[in-house]
């Protein structure tokens, strides 16, 4: 055995030796940054020993860390296991953590027609002329007063256990139920008339990869009376959805702890919004829940294993009902989980639901649609038909893959611009925060790369350029690869300085080129042409924090009238309160789901060749 001291937190936890280091912080309830899923890939888990023993540099360390780095006990945790008695430090930089999560959407109303539904009866007692059981007294009541048949087997033993008791109290009983969209119905609770005091509540989750996003609405009104947000607990496994998988498969009790640990935060998330609405978790009878196909398999602690793997096929895409204690919910004992259907293996129910919320009207106009995060989805609607397909973006667009990428919290540098005076051009940087920069999250990747593309440091090809006189001084040689340095190190929290190197360019191009190819060729198959489309819709957080003059001046989207993008925020949670508010919207959901025509681009001539076109910059 030995002992891991943790600073600064001053945790003390004993493992066995032999132990893989970021296993030991995990026991110890703490978390390191693993974007690549702990392959020593990415080279942000970095941890500093400064006492006790300390390993000696491996291959993945010489690579990633400078000299004196190294010599002052810098490691990257996931490549040493534990070998003896150790203190660390645990810098904030390689901490999981967001500043910047999109709740707010642009939405559309319907008619409220939710699956929970709540009836008064009367329930007779029984007497020797009247030897019902009490369930059936119970079911011939709501027979006669609200015309509903339903067999015993919709009443779960719980509810069937109260019943005794209940009765011996009242006869006036409040019965909740759960009617879904094709009328199969579920008793969730029966209780006293008299002790009901509120309206039952639902939850509607955007499950990211990155993010969680949960809305506590009131079913009886449709009124969200509260939402939260946090960063999925399970970017301690992996920044993006292979990595994930990778995880799964490959660790002892993987797919349980990524279960468990989205499970963790939506259970956060439940109580932050129970608290701001003074309400109880127990007054929650159904959440419902969109992602990606993968994040779904996770949560329910399905095999994601079919996924990662040609043809890439999932183990379900049909809408799935559970009980929540089954998944570790805490919210009523009866209440579900519900899941919008997925289209294929990396088209999920989010991409449904954002076609729910703005594109539900088949016939509607020419429409194209990207939702741009971890991942990246592209629906085009045309003539009463869709096509829809994914795009294998990484993670570049939330700071993944790159060198001094992070996610877009305080300190990192989200916006990059221009100015000039007197023939001279120099370029502003703002970070998130006010404060020193100390990296480059996704939107002030794409403002860097547009304004190096303006002012000539980068050609049409991605190259750093040489022989620039004015600009020699920030063009550097770091690590053994040319980077462009953005701030000095004096105006930064980084040694280094800020900078943009000549693969976080490669990274951008294949990122940025892989959404357009794949836009281009759903267009084709479609038979549109940009003169054609009507509308540009841009979900996520994506057309929120990004300058979209940036994202179309390195060819991410079109050339095309500011007038012509729609800009319409978390519209994979809007989708979700639709579908939790009616079952109608449920059932329009499942259509939507099998109407659209999934076009895969992998072994895609057409993809490949676009590829080629669009990894360039205009």
């Amino acid at each position: 055995m030995a002992t891991i001291k943790i600073e600064p937190e001053n945790i003390e936890v004993n493992v066995p030796k032999g132990l893989p280091l970021i296993k030991a912080l995990w026991q110890a309830g703490l978390a390191v940054e693993t974007p690549c899923g702990g392959f020593g890939i990415c080279g942000k888990c970095r941890i500093r020993f400064t006492e006790g023993h300390i390993p000696e540099p491996n291959a993945e360390d010489l690579r990633h860390l400078l000299k004196f780095e190294l010599q002052d006990g810098w490691r990257l945790i996931c490549r040493h296991k534990v070998e003896g008695d150790s203190v660390i430090f645990i810098p904030e930089d390689s901490r999981p953590s967001i500043a910047q999560i999109l709740t707010t959407a642009v939405e559309r109303e319907t008619n409220l027609k939710p699956a929970v539904k709540r009836f008064v009866v009367k329930v007779p007692e029984a007497s020797t002329s009247d030897e019902r059981s009490q369930v059936q007294r119970l079911l011939d009541s709501l027979k006669q007063n609200q015309n509903l048949t339903l067999p015993p087997s919709s009443i779960p033993l719980s509810v069937i256990r109260s019943l005794p008791n209940l009765f011996r109290l009242t006869r006036e009983v409040c019965v909740t139920l759960h009617v879904d969209e094709n009328n199969q119905t579920r008793f969730l609770s029966v209780e006293p008339a008299g002790e009901i005091a509120r309206p039952p509540l639902g939850m509607a989750f955007d499950i990211g990869t990155t993010t969680l996003v949960g809305y506590l609405l009131n079913l009886e009104t449709g009124e969200e009376i509260a939402h939260s947000a946090r960063l999925n607990p399970q970017v301690q496994f992996g920044d993006d959805v292979v990595s994930r998988l990778c995880f799964a498969m490959s660790q002892p009790n993987g797919l349980r702890q990524l279960q468990q640990a989205v499970v963790r935060g939506m259970n956060e998330i439940i109580a932050d919004c129970c608290q701001e609405a003074s309400v109880k978790p127990t007054e929650i009878y159904e959440l419902l829940c969109v992602g990606n196909t993968a994040m779904l398999h996770l949560l329910l602690g399905v095999s994601p294993e079919p996924i990662a793997f040609a043809p890439y096929v999932p183990v379900f895409n049909d809408s799935v009902t559970v009980e929540g204690w089954r998944l570790g919910l805490k919210v009523h004992p009866n209440g579900l989980v519900t899941t919008l259907p997925c289209v294929a293996g990396y088209i999920g129910s989010d991409t449904v639901a954002v076609v729910l919320a703005h594109l539900h009207e088949p016939d509607g106009e020419p429409v194209v649609a990207l939702d741009i995060g971890t991942n990246g989805e592209i629906v085009v609607r045309n003539q009463g038909q869709y096509w829809c397909a994914s795009a294998a973006a990484g993670p570049a667009f939330e700071g993944g893959r790159i060198y001094q990428g992070m996610r877009a919290e305080r300190g990192a540098i989200a916006q990059v611009s221009v100015e000039r005076s007197d023939n001279k051009a120099w370029l502003v940087v703002s970070t998130l925060g006010g404060s020193l920069p100390k990296g480059i999250c996704g939107s002030g990747l794409i403002d860097a790369v547009a304004a190096l593309l303006e002012i000539g440091i980068l050609d049409e090809s991605g190259r750093i350029k040489d022989n620039l006189p004015e600009w020699s001084e920030r063009i550097l040689s770091l690590n053994g690869q040319k980077v462009f340095q953005l701030v000095a190190p004096q105006l930064s929290e980084r040694n280094e300085g800020i900078v943009l190197s000549q693969r976080d360019v490669r990274e951008l191009q294949l990122a940025k080129g892989s959404i357009r190819a794949v836009t281009e060729v759903l267009l084709k198959v479609s038979n549109l042409s940009w003169k054609n489309v009507s509308k540009v819709i841009v979900a996520g957080a994506f057309g929120i924090f990004v300058n979209l003059e940036s994202a179309k001046r390195i060819g991410l989207l079109p050339q095309l009238p500011k007038s012509q993008f729609a800009i319409v925020g978390n519209a994979a949670g809007a989708g979700a309160k639709l579908a939790l508010k009616s079952v109608t919207e449920r059932k329009r959901a499942a259509e939507i789901a099998k109407k659209m025509n999934h076009v895969p681009m992998t072994g895609n001539l057409d993809y490949q060749e676009a590829l080629m076109e669009f990894i360039v910059f205009p």
